[in-house]
């Protein structure tokens, strides 16, 4: 695993991550890799959904699916 050294943390986002590290009973350290692997994730999602192409022999469009699954879950 690799080291990280973050600088300059404003004093107000540095309390409100150790507030929140202590309400999640974990080490500051611990909650800002998981936080930080979150950002990852999102990351790589938004790269993945940026680069999609529907295939074009379905004749659907993005903008279909789209709707067709806000509608399932509307309907949930």
């Amino acid at each position: 695993m690799k080291r990280m050294n973050l600088r300059d943390v404003p004093d107000d986002v540095y309390g409100a991550l150790t507030s929140a590290a202590e309400a999640k009973r974990q080490s500051l350290s611990a909650y800002v890799v998981d936080r930080l692997a979150e950002i990852a994730e999102v990351t790589r999602l938004a790269d993945y959904v940026s680069a999609y192409r529907v295939p074009e022999e379905s004749g659907v469009t993005l903008e279909e699916a789209t709707a067709a699954v806000r509608q399932v879950r509307e309907a949930s």
